[in-house]
């Protein structure tokens, strides 16, 4: 190499160049690059953790491996194999050695790799119990066989490494919910009542909370989808959707959707909790919490002389003074809404509802022609204290984006929510259809593009726990009420949502 740069030197020298311009070339350092690490978990060196090796993935510098039960486990020791083999690997200082230590894998864990020339290199390693989303565990004195009767039992969160956890075992009571989802189908949906208020994975504390089983969805996402839209809109309230795996009394469920109940709550439908005391003005003017469903027989029901069936949800011991207050405002707004006069923005149906809430209701619903909220049944409304009515949060959408073959929901063309007796009304208002038009161009430039990435990342990450969702349900390629159709894999599924939503939106693009 000297002899080869002198010689080159004399020649420039001939030249007129000097020496100094000459510069020896630049060797990149030798570094450790991911086909060189091959990390294992071998089950000879992690007795009855793993009955089979697991080989982690390599990724840039990240590198990631599932063992195959829903039992936590976070302690693994890993076998490692580099192509320089005087390579020194470290954990925190810690000299690791191959197939003896062991570590904590509850959080990524970063190893250090020092090879023989000095070169350094940081490589993080995640080890995740299952399809790496968190699992709940929960375990009941009983089976679950009932909507209307709970059943005590605790549950054990494995975050695995994604979320915040403070309290991992937590004591509860847990029955059925849903209507056609819990009849119907085998993979039940669950409502779980905390004995005391706790947060779940970053979620404000609660009591209460829901476990959707999206079977009829074979997306697993629509809900996931939808909760994101209304989200965009900052509508009042909006669920957050985080997925679960469920494995209750030892036996794998499948996977679910996380999400908090529809309940009055400072972090949920944010407006005064009342007393039984609250009989006058103005304490007696709110809050309420009501739903609309054809199906509920209850004693705190009413129905509006349009034939719209109101229930009380909170409070839920309601006074007699309190059920005719919100019963008579619910039908004074009816009233208003169908008067000659109903555009007046003094004395029409302005003076009663808050038409931006219901405005952003409507497009998420409408977007998704959402079967059940065509004035069938979970649409919830509800007045603050001196407020007026407004609509949310939104809520069930399995049977939406087209997933229907009973009625005109199931295409992606054609007006659902809009033919509501209310909503037709409003819409003869030029100043509402104004309205609605503007929030749609905003959800349009923002919520909407948002929207289709949203699809494309969650089947990502769903990827996994579709695969075992579906190995427990084997129905990808079975009808299940009320597919209107059977495509047979998971891509597939995914697929025709997004192809839906896309002919949905150019449809009320251009008749909005």
């Amino acid at each position: 190499m000297k002899k080869t740069i002198t010689c080159l030197c004399l020649l420039l020298l001939v030249f007129g160049c000097k020496k100094d311009s000459i510069k020896p070339p630049v060797i990149p350092p030798v570094v450790v690059t991911g086909p060189d690490i091959d990390f294992k978990i071998e089950a000879k060196n992690n007795t009855g953790k793993v009955t089979a090796d697991v080989t982690l993935s390599v990724d840039g510098t990240n590198l990631k491996g599932y063992t195959p039960t829903t039992v936590t486990n976070h302690s693994f020791i890993l076998t490692f194999k580099l192509k320089d083999n005087a390579s020194v690997v470290k954990v925190k200082d810690v000299v690791q050695v191959s197939g003896v230590t062991a570590n904590d894998f509850s959080k990524p864990v970063t190893y250090n790799i020092t090879d023989s020339k000095g070169a350094s290199k940081d490589y993080i390693v995640s080890i995740y119990n299952f399809t790496g989303l968190p699992i709940f565990n929960i375990t009941t004195s009983g089976p679950v066989v009932s909507k209307e009767d709970y059943v005590t039992g605790s549950i054990n969160i494995n975050t695995n490494g994604l979320y915040v956890q403070e309290t991992n075992d937590i004591a509860l009571q847990i029955k059925g919910r849903g209507n056609s989802t819990w009849g119907l189908h085998p993979k039940k949906p669950y409502r779980l009542k905390f004995n005391s208020k706790a947060k779940v994975l970053g979620l404000a504390s609660a009591k209460n909370w829901v476990l959707l089983a999206n079977y009829s969805d074979k997306t697993l996402m629509r809900n996931y989808i939808a909760d994101g839209i209304a989200q965009s809109l900052n509508g009042d309230f909006t669920p957050h959707g985080i997925f679960v795996e469920v494995v209750l009394n030892g036996e794998y469920q499948g996977t679910y959707m996380l999400t908090e109940q529809v309940e009055v709550n400072a972090n949920r439908v944010n407006i005064t909790e009342m007393k039984a005391s609250d009989n006058s003005d103005p304490n007696i003017t709110g809050g309420y919490l009501l739903e609309l469903d054809q199906r509920q027989e209850d004693p705190n029901r009413f129905i509006t002389a349009a034939n719209l069936p109101f229930t009380i949800k909170e409070p839920e011991d309601i006074t007699s003074a309190q059920l005719a207050y919100i019963q008579t405002y619910i039908q004074d707004t009816e009233n208003a809404i169908f008067a000659a006069n109903f555009a007046d923005p003094a004395n029409g149906y302005a003076k009663y509802i808050n038409s931006d809430s219901f405005i952003n209701w409507f497009l998420v619903n409408e977007l998704f022609k959402n079967q059940d909220a065509a004035n069938f049944s979970s649409m919830f409304y509800f007045k603050d204290r001196g407020g007026k009515l407004g609509m949310g949060p939104a809520w069930d959408f399995d049977l939406a984006a087209g997933n229907v073959d009973y009625s005109d929901a199931t295409n992606p063309t054609g007006w659902w929510v809009k033919g509501g007796p209310w909503f037709s009304r409003l819409f003869q208002d030029p100043a509402f259809a104004a309205k609605v038009k503007t929030r749609w161009q905003f959800l349009k430039a923002n919520g909407i593009p948002a929207m289709y990435k949203n699809i494309d990342d969650t089947q990502a990450y769903l990827t996994l726990p579709a695969k075992e969702n579906f190995t427990k349900w084997n129905i990808l390629g079975t009808y299940v009420w009320p597919n209107p159709v059977v495509l047979g894999t998971y891509p597939k599924e995914v697929e025709q949502l997004k192809k839906w939503l896309t002919q949905r939106v150019a449809w009320l693009d251009s008749n909005l």
